[in-house]
């Protein structure tokens, strides 16, 4: 049986068009709401007393919105040629403009606005974006379309330097934190340049991350207003020698990130060859018991390389029990993260820190493992690069800083996300989106309709 239930039904465009509404119906199992724009006060609108004169000629225009109900919702808009005589009694004509929605398109601002930032901000990628929209919202659409809306609306934005000035005027910055990935499919390097607030300020294309292209790529941002008092950037020669010549007076400190996965990196040497050992020793000598105690090694290999302050109850346990097992080094190796946490987490001053590493530097000694003793030579080499946020006093107004890398992480999730982003126009119209989106609040869907001829930015 066939239940009929009438709601009421309010969006943007309903409310723009409130006057020239005639009526609803379902046509081909959509619900077709019908305006007619010769309703509308044009008379008003241009100026005029004259009597607006319609060609019987009419044809109709319909766009797709977003619909929850069982039936997709298309706008039907209603359009004829009008005229009409000025002062001069010459006949002006004129054809109604339908605005609130996407005419290039056929599709409402909402549906091109939620398509962008599911791919842009959120990440998802265009195939899983088109079938959501088809499936969810009966809505008929194609990877290729919202890659063209993509590449529309990024080639009408602001230009990379306009977009840095608007981010400095609306939230000045005082700290650069800058990083370089190889995207997919090319030898070339891809730099990010963050700030205090955790947003993109630029990215930059250019062969590689090693020469001029650093510098070059930070005196632009300088050139445009950015200036600086504090910089970090992982260890590579090219971003501290750039900073340092762009920005001779700031301080420099090594993002943390890269501090701890290069640590990280000795320990997890440390632990898989002292496993490839015990794995080797039991199947030389037939030993059942160091063989089982290899696989544990393997299986909870990722909660031995944890910080104290994460481990779940369930991997404290495991850890336990493994330290009964073993002859030692499970418990030193655990040793050793604790003591590294307490540097890096708990020392309230540099010369705090400096002792702690003293012990550190005579345990790993005790064991002997060539892996682990990289750990003090790492500190040696990068101290005061690596813990520069010491030297402020107190734990609660410290900095360290990782935001370098965290640009990196939003620029691999698109590229994993969407297959690879092969061309750099592509990558940038990314970018200057979710800058848009994300930091501006702009309502980029209106890019489409006006692009260029916009005389101010628009916020949603």
């Amino acid at each position: 049986m066939a239940v009929t239930v009438q709601m009421q039904f309010e969006s943007a465009v309903t409310e723009m068009y409130q006057n020239a509404f005639v009526g609803s119906s379902i046509e081909n199992g959509a619900t077709i709401i019908q305006f007619d724009l010769r309703k509308l006060d044009f008379q008003r609108e241009l100026g005029t007393t004259s009597t607006i004169c319609w060609r019987k000629d009419l044809y109709h225009v319909d766009i797709h919105e977003l619909s929850t109900f069982h039936n997709p919702i298309k706008y039907r808009f209603i359009v004829a040629q009008g005229s009409y005589l000025n002062d001069e009694n010459q006949r002006i004509y004129f054809t109604p403009d339908i605005q609130g929605v996407s005419t290039s398109q056929h599709m409402s601002k909402s549906i091109i606005r939620l398509s962008c930032y599911l791919a842009v901000v959120c990440g998802v990628s265009l195939r899983h974006i088109a079938l959501l929209l088809s499936s969810l919202f009966l809505i008929p659409i194609t990877k290729s379309s919202i890659k063209r809306w993509i590449d529309d609306i990024g080639s009408h934005l602001p230009s990379p330097e306009e977009m840095l000035q608007q981010l400095l005027a609306r939230r000045p910055a005082t700290e650069c934190h800058i990083d370089g990935y190889y995207p997919r499919g090319t030898d070339k390097c891809v730099m990010v340049v963050k700030d205090e607030h955790d947003r993109i300020l630029m990215t930059h294309e250019a062969a590689s991350e090693n020469g001029e292209d650093a510098r070059k790529f930070l005196e632009k941002l300088k050139t445009h207003g950015l200036r600086v008092t504090a910089a970090w950037s992982d260890y590579s020669q090219s971003f501290t020698e750039a900073i340092k010549s762009v920005y001779p007076h700031a301080r420099f400190q090594a993002d943390h990130f890269h501090t701890v996965k290069n640590i990280w990196g000795h320990l997890k040497k440390s632990l898989l060859s002292y496993r490839r050992t015990i794995k080797a020793r039991g199947e030389a000598k037939q030993d059942e018991a160091c063989l089982a105690l290899a696989r544990k090694l393997w299986k909870v290999r990722w909660s031995l390389l944890k910080k104290p302050g994460n481990l779940s109850v369930e991997d404290k346990q495991a850890i336990t029990e493994l330290e009964s097992e073993d002859e030692g080094f499970v418990h030193s190796f655990r040793g050793i993260i604790r003591q590294l946490v307490n540097i890096f987490d708990h020392a309230h001053s540099e010369a705090q820190a400096k002792l702690r590493l003293q012990q550190l530097r005579k345990d790993i000694q005790a064991l002997g493992d060539p892996h682990l003793a990289k750990i003090p030579q790492f500190f040696d080499d990068h101290w005061d690069q690596a813990l520069r946020y010491l030297r402020k006093k107190g734990m609660g107004t410290y900095r360290r800083g990782s935001n370098s890398e965290s640009g990196m992480r939003l620029l691999r999730r698109l590229e994993k996300n969407h297959d690879g982003i092969r061309s750099a126009v592509t990558r940038q119209h990314y970018i200057q989106l979710y800058q848009a989106m994300k930091y501006l609040s702009l309502d980029i869907a209106d890019f489409i309709e006006q692009g260029p001829q916009m005389t101010v930015v628009p916020r949603v």
